[in-house]
Parts: structure tokens; C-alpha cells; sequence
């Protein structure tokens, strides 16, 4: 008897050993980032409008290196208002511009890598389906994005926090902002895609491609 009932408990383990392997993984934004040590952000120390005017002057000087303002533009007279500005303050500029420019070049680094080991997992995830061409119609594409407007008032989301979706069905969305979670099979495949909103065009990089077999309204 006690050998019969071993038997059993082993046939009912590889019966239900199938669905399980087939079960996908839950996850979040987060774990499509490669883990790394932390950066030190260098301008930590300063009050937000001065982190805010630090940011704007190394942006205001990158468009100036790159031809696209000279020296009589409003932006470049504007820079050099928040030069005076800052000095007075007591900041040391040219250092603090510098630190920001290479922390930012470190996030645009680490925002352009993938996590390998994601390729051909079945995933579950969150987000906000973005559809390529919205005009109340379905679709069998489209893009999902971590947070709500992303692509449309503010810049596109980093290459790794962006992923194409691909549907075996269509799928009619209700708004351009809605929550919910999607299941399917996660590939690292680089897609550059052409959204169109309300009042334009733009590329946008996914780092990320997603065949969906379930989608689902959000819910907690």
C-alpha cells in the first residue's frame, strides 16, 4: 500500500509538473534593468532650483556645441543669467557641469543595456498599453510603457523601459492611457517604431519585444 501510494504521489508531480514550468514569471519595470552598483549623483548636495538651473546650462551649452544656438539666442543669453546667478551662490560651474554631464552620460549607458536572461522567459507585467496608430480601431501593435503619458507630454521612456507588443489577436484600446497586464513570451530584440499622437510623429526604441497571448484590464 505504502508503495502503491509513493507511485501515485510521483504520477500526480509529473502531471502537474507541465503546467507549472509553463507558468509565467511575474515581474516589474525593474527587473528589465541590469543590475549594477549604485551611481552617486553629484549634484545631491544643491537645492532643487539649482540642480534644476545646473541641468538647464549643460543642456543650453551641448545645443550651443552642436550648432543648434549661437551666441545671440534667448537660450544662450539665458545661460549666462544663471552663470551670474550660481556664482553668486558661491557654486563652482564648470565643476558641477562637468559631474552632471557624466552622470548622465552613465544613465543613457545604462539605460540602453538589456537583461539577457530575459530572452524567451514567459513574463507577466504591468504597464500602459500605447497603441502605434490610435484612432479607436484595433490593434495588433503596440507599445507598452511603465508610466502614464509616457511619449506624449513628456520624453520616451529609456530603451529598456520600453517594450513592443505583438498580438497573436487584436486588441481594441479604450484610451491612450490604459493600465494592464500583459503575459506573454519576452525576447531582448531591438524595435524602433513610429508612434503617432494628436499633434505628431516620433521614433521611439524599444529595447524589449513581447508576443502576447493574455492581456487583462489592472488590477492590484
Amino acid at each position: 500500500m505504502k508503495k502503491l501510494l509513493t507511485v501515485l504521489t510521483v504520477l500526480a508531480v509529473l502531471w502537474q509538473a507541465p503546467a507549472h514550468a509553463g507558468a509565467p514569471r511575474q515581474i516589474t519595470w525593474d527587473h528589465l534593468v541590469p543590475a549594477g552598483p549604485p551611481i552617486d549623483d553629484p549634484l545631491a548636495d544643491l537645492n532643487q532650483d539649482q540642480r534644476v538651473e545646473i541641468e538647464l546650462l549643460a543642456s543650453i551649452r551641448a545645443r550651443k556645441a552642436l550648432g543648434i544656438i549661437n551666441d545671440v539666442d534667448e537660450q544662450n543669453e539665458f545661460a549666462i543669467e544663471i552663470e551670474h546667478k550660481l556664482k553668486k551662490e558661491g557654486l563652482d560651474i564648470e565643476s558641477r557641469v562637468a559631474a552632471y554631464i557624466k552622470l548622465e552620460a552613465e544613465w543613457r549607458k545604462r539605460n540602453a543595456q538589456m537583461v539577457p536572461e530575459l530572452d524567451g522567459q514567459m513574463v507577466r507585467i504591468p504597464g500602459y498599453a500605447l497603441p502605434l496608430e490610435f484612432d479607436g480601431t484595433a490593434v495588433e501593435e503596440f507599445l507598452l510603457v511603465p508610466y502614464v503619458g509616457a511619449c506624449i507630454h513628456v520624453p520616451p521612456p529609456p530603451k529598456n523601459q520600453t517594450v513592443f507588443v505583438r498580438l497573436k489577436q487584436s486588441y481594441t484600446a479604450e484610451s491612450l492611457y490604459e493600465p494592464i497586464w500583459i503575459t506573454g513570451r519576452m525576447n531582448v530584440q531591438a524595435t524602433t517604431k513610429r508612434l503617432t499622437f494628436f499633434d505628431g510623429q516620433a521614433d521611439v526604441h524599444a529595447g524589449y519585444t513581447l508576443d502576447a497571448e493574455r492581456i487583462e484590464p489592472y488590477k492590484e
